[in-house]
């Protein structure tokens, strides 16, 4: 923020901390180690923010016991040191077996259970097919002997009517001759003049035989179209209605095999699927048998639980995980799919802060940063901004303030470092050009003014200031005072 004033909030602050730090009603000119005048200053003025860090492990890998199957409890049988060095392929954690051979011994006699059950499924689906078979040919027997009734009984039908016919085409043919004759009869009797009495009653006799015999057609007729219309087709309905039966009990059937038969099947296959889920499980927990004697994926140092990186809450890793540390030892209890290692290269360190919403503004990516690790204070690390969150956190659960995570790197190897570890950060945010400035311990403030005291000729002279930037240390002066100017660094009407 080049010629620019920072937040006046900032100097207000930074200005009461610097009259704090002035003992109340003592004498700071007393004081011979203390300097008691300043000269005003134009060079360069670097704003600078500093900020706690810690190095985190940027090469590292967590370790979780993570089985296919099984998820009850392990119990370490063995297990490395917190801190030791180790290769990739080293062993790490052995885990006593008993619980997974016992699950392993319940699953195999839940296969032998599916495995009865699918035995039992295919057994009654064959069955049943025996069964739909059987039952199946005696609907179609039963079938075919209906539709041979009622072919039979149409022929019976037809053997009937020809017959009814037959006998009423004699009939007709027995009247005609009938007529025939006795119309002869009476021809011949007519021509006669003298008639005999036999000769009359034999025409007489002949007449009635002819009216009884018209009669008797008549009655034939009759009887042949109640027949017709009551008696001829009335056994093939019969026959007919017990065939159209015999074809719906077969649909009946069929379906009723097809739903039993579909019923079967599906039985089947669950059985089969159960079957299959236990073999798998079996084949799981065999493969997780093997699984639990947990070596080294690569190289590194080993550390208990987690240390800290991605986790939303990696500030409170060692209380939220002591009872997983409590029970990283021999006979210690532990839970799957919980991360109870990591290895970690100590070789690419990095170095996360958190850093308030105050200072934020101070935060941009690549900006140049000076590292010194709090074990070793007299080293100086170089380095860089290489992520700023966009996003703040709380700084605790029980916290209001807001913090932004800030993430730096730096090029160099220090094999003394290690992850963990704590860091004093100053990042080097900006530098004003030229800027008339003097120490914080100058300015002071009142009534919402500020005021530096000049040296005039040895006697204390007070001059209102108007302030710009400022690094904690140092504030630009932007209109009061001169360069070469002697200021105090204390307030001399103090009593």
């Amino acid at each position: 923020m080049r010629n620019s004033p920072i937040a006046p909030f900032v100097f207000i602050l930074a200005t009461l901390t610097l009259l704090l730090a002035v003992p109340v009603g003592g004498d700071v000119a007393a004081a011979d180690d203390r300097p008691m005048l300043t000269k005003v200053e134009k060079k360069d003025l670097p704003i600078e923010v500093e900020v706690s860090g810690m190095f985190q492990a940027e090469d590292k890998e967590r370790i979780a016991v993570e089985p296919e199957e099984y998820s009850g409890e392990l119990i370490i049988k063995q297990i490395v040191d917190e801190g030791t060095a180790v290769e990739e392929g080293d062993q790490l954690l052995e885990f006593e077996l008993d619980n997974l051979k016992k699950a392993i011994t319940e699953a195999q006699n839940e296969v032998d259970d599916a495995n009865v059950k699918l035995q039992k499924a295919r057994a009654e689906l064959g069955t049943l097919k025996i069964d739909q078979d059987v039952a199946l040919q005696r609907v179609n027997k039963e079938l075919e002997l209906a539709r041979l009734a009622v072919e039979g009984e149409e022929k019976t039908v037809a053997y009937k009517k020809e017959e009814k016919e037959t006998e009423i085409r004699r009939r007709e043919n027995q009247f005609r001759d009938q007529q025939v004759n006795f119309e002869q009869l009476k021809k011949l009797y007519d021509s006669r003049e003298l008639h005999t009495d036999t000769e009359a009653i034999l025409v007489e006799r002949e007449a009635k035989r002819l009216e009884e015999a018209q009669f008797d057609l008549k009655k034939l007729y009759r009887d042949f179209e109640h027949f017709k219309k009551y008696e001829l087709n009335v056994e093939l309905e019969k026959k007919k209605l017990e065939l159209i039966e015999k074809q719906g009990a077969k649909k009946k059937e069929e379906l009723k095999f097809s739903a039993d038969l579909a019923e079967k099947e599906a039985g089947v296959r669950k059985a089969q699927r159960e079957l299959d889920k236990t073999d798998e499980k079996v084949s799981d927990l065999e493969k997780d048998r093997d699984s639990l004697k947990v070596l080294a994926p690569r190289s590194g140092i080993v550390f208990y639980g987690t240390i800290g990186g991605d986790d939303l809450f990696s500030d409170v890793v060692i209380f939220s995980g002591s009872n997983i540390r409590q029970n990283l030892r021999i006979g210690g209890r532990v839970r799957t799919h919980e991360t109870l290692l990591t290895v970690a290269s100590m070789e690419k360190l990095s170095v996360e802060m958190k850093v308030l919403e105050n200072d934020i503004q101070h935060m941009k990516e690549g900006l140049s940063i000076t590292l010194r690790p709090d074990a070793f204070p007299d080293l100086e690390i170089k380095g860089q901004i290489d992520k700023v969150d966009q996003i703040a956190s709380r700084g605790g659960f029980l916290s209001s303030v807001k913090e932004f995570k800030v993430k730096a790197s730096y090029s160099k190897t220090y094999p003394q470092l290690r992850a963990g570890m704590n860091c004093r950060v100053v990042v080097h945010a900006d530098s004003v050009p030229d800027a008339i400035q003097v120490p914080v311990l100058a300015v002071f403030e009142e009534e919402g003014k500020y005021f530096c005291y000049l040296d005039e000729a040895g006697k204390p002279s007070k001059r209102q200031v108007s302030l710009g930037a400022t690094n904690g240390r140092a504030v630009q002066i932007s209109e009061g005072l001169r360069p070469g100017d002697d200021v105090y660094l204390y307030d001399p009407y103090r009593e």
